[in-house]
């Protein structure tokens, strides 16, 4: 069992003053419960740490040991109890921010110059990785704060709302005679949806190549080498010239969330990193 930072104070204090009387009078506390206090360290550390003479106490070679060492315990529990304090009170801190690399190509960038402006003490890593699993990583502290797309809903989740999306097939403008490719994520929940939808009524014989990279399959489409399927705000970045390929095929409607666990706002850092990150996309 380890000891406890009130029974290092008081075995400090009493080396000090060689008498538990006088330490006693120093800590504020009486006697008898600054020799229990004595008793427990000693049975903890499994040593007598104090000679018991009518002048008072003479340290035992394993007191004057500990002694050296309690110094250096309270020094970092004065330092841990600082840095929490601080951490109440003022503006600092680091924190993983998990996201879609696509999702985070339009999130990140207001996050980043909000920070800078009004709290350039917080820092942030970033993880990428799909929505689900940034979600479970929110979910296991393992990431702080995640912006992701349908969320599944969790009892230790706060979910706040920031936009929504709309994925559906594209195409280059003015493109015809494509090949008969269909570019997209099959990982992606969305685009599972819409291609069981038509894959095999719509688009039967058409190839289907699947990548992890919306922006890889924006550039197929952008180079005309067919049609993929994206998220409206991915299709339409950086000016791209792409268009919806069939307005009457099926479309599947995205929202985007800010999710976090409670726990975060418990430091003033937290609580500003989230209100930070409240913006509508």
């Amino acid at each position: 069992m380890l000891a406890t930072p009130t029974e290092i104070e008081y075995f400090v204090e009493v080396h000090r003053t060689r008498h538990i009387s006088k330490a006693a009078i120093r800590l504020g506390v009486t006697q008898p419960t600054l020799t229990l206090s004595l008793q427990r360290l000693e049975d903890k550390v499994g040593a007598r740490l104090f000679h018991r003479t009518k002048q008072g106490v003479v340290p035992t070679a394993q007191g004057a040991l500990f002694y050296r060492k309690a110094l250096s315990l309270l020094d970092c529990w004065g330092e841990i109890h600082k840095g929490i304090q601080r951490s109440t009170i003022e503006i600092f801190g680091r924190f993983k921010v998990g996201c879609h690399q696509s999702v985070g190509a339009y999130a990140l960038p207001k996050l980043l110059a909000r920070l800078h402006g009004h709290a350039p003490g917080i820092e942030i890593d970033l993880v990428h990785d799909f929505s689900r699993k940034i979600t479970e990583g929110v979910v296991s502290y393992n990431i702080d704060v995640g912006f992701v797309v349908n969320p599944v809903r969790h009892p230790d989740l706060v979910l706040r709302k920031l936009g929504e999306d709309r994925v559906l097939f594209w195409k280059k403008r003015g493109a015809s005679q494509l090949p008969e490719r269909i570019f997209a994520d099959r990982n992606l929940s969305q685009m599972q949806d819409i291609l069981g939808k038509t894959h095999s009524k719509d688009f039967r014989g058409w190839r289907v190549i699947s990548t992890p990279s919306l922006e890889l399959i924006r550039t197929l489409i952008l180079s005309g080498q067919g049609i993929g399927i994206l998220p409206e705000r991915v299709a339409k970045a950086d000016g791209a010239d792409l268009v919806p390929y069939d307005s009457s095929l099926p479309t599947y409607e995205d929202k985007i969330f800010l999710i976090y666990r409670k726990d975060v706002l418990s430091s003033k850092a937290g609580r500003e990193l989230i209100r930070l990150a409240s913006f509508e996309l």
